[in-house]
């Protein structure tokens, strides 16, 4: 009986709404359980994100985010613009560091829309080359 009426009390302190349509009828004294604060027993839920200023998107330091050539024999195109399409100003060779300042969309390149603005330059190569070793922000 009072392992029956533990959990229904639990229960009603989960659920408000139930004590509503609970009817134990009259509980002796000696049974009544307080609601108070453990303060040993109180557990702070798990932060599952962090907040925007705790963690850089980004080096602030530096202004850029280091990335990897990804291509294994040819060298990579450094176009004008976030496009095939645009003329090639200049390569970078397969396993480079490149320094990534920012990150837009444009032309697809196998699948990948994302264009990485390279830091010191105007220049562009596409994401779909390129492993960033830390999150891009936005242009």
């Amino acid at each position: 009986m009072q392992r029956g009426l533990v959990a229904v009390i639990a229960a009603l302190a989960m659920f408000p709404t139930a004590a509503v349509a609970a009817d134990l009828g009259p509980v002796p004294q000696q049974q009544v359980v307080s609601h108070h604060r453990v303060p040993d027993r109180h557990m702070t839920p798990p932060q599952l994100w962090a907040p925007a200023h705790a963690t850089p998107r980004h080096s602030t330091r530096t202004g850029y985010v280091k990335g990897r050539v990804t291509t294994r024999h040819a060298r990579l195109h450094v176009r004008s613009g976030r496009g095939i399409g645009y003329r090639v100003v200049g390569s970078v060779r397969p396993g480079a560091t490149v320094h990534i300042r920012c990150k837009k969309n444009g032309s697809t390149v196998h699948g990948n829309r994302r264009w990485f603005q390279l830091s010191g330059h105007q220049g562009y190569v596409s994401a779909h080359y390129v492993r960033n070793l830390r999150t891009v922000r936005w242009c």
